[in-house]
């Protein structure tokens, strides 16, 4: 805007043009006002107005921008210490995972895979997700939709599994009981 030639009448339409625009002015209130300036042999001077207004309002929007990017820098790392903490707790808390007993020394183990990061900033447990990433993305929202389900099924099928086998040994003991039996006799 610095640059502008404000000695060629098209600059000078431009510039109080787009401080119209800017205002709310229709396109046809616009064409109106730039041909009563000019009438009135005033279009020079409105147009410097314009020029300045407009460099006040580029550098306040300019500034507004700048606060508004550094609010959200400063949200999004409040938000990212608030998340690091709480599973700091959790994982410091953690006894089970649905059920499934946690060692003390896992729960470290746990933080580093999640949390410890390379030289290129990537934990390994990015890297294992990412490794096959439509497949890794899938099972976790399913395991996370299905939760308690699935525990529960498989603690079913492991139950009725362990009760078929033992069964099938008490028949096959009993059997070889009964015929071991039945020959000594």
């Amino acid at each position: 805007m610095d640059s502008i030639d404000l000695e060629d009448e098209n600059n000078q339409k431009a510039v109080v043009r787009e401080l119209l625009k800017h205002d709310g002015y229709t396109e046809d209130q616009i064409k109106k006002r730039l041909s009563r300036y000019e009438d009135a042999d005033m279009l020079y001077e409105e147009s410097e107005d314009a020029l300045e207004r407009l460099k006040n309002i580029r550098k306040k929007e300019a500034e507004q921008a700048a606060q508004q990017q550094e609010e959200a820098a400063r949200i999004n790392a409040e938000q990212q210490r608030e998340f690091f903490n709480t599973v700091t707790k959790d994982i410091s808390q953690l006894s089970d995972i649905r059920g499934i007993a946690i060692p003390k020394e896992d729960r470290r183990a746990l933080f580093d895979y999640i949390f410890k990061v390379d030289q290129d900033g990537v934990s390994q447990y990015q890297k294992d997700f990412n490794k096959n990433l439509s497949k890794n993305l899938i099972e976790s929202a399913y395991f996370t939709m299905k939760a308690d389900a699935l525990i529960s099924s498989a603690k079913k099928s492991g139950e009725s599994s362990a009760a078929d086998k033992l069964r099938k040994m008490l028949r096959h003991s009993t059997k070889n009981h009964s015929t071991y039996n039945a020959d000594e006799k």
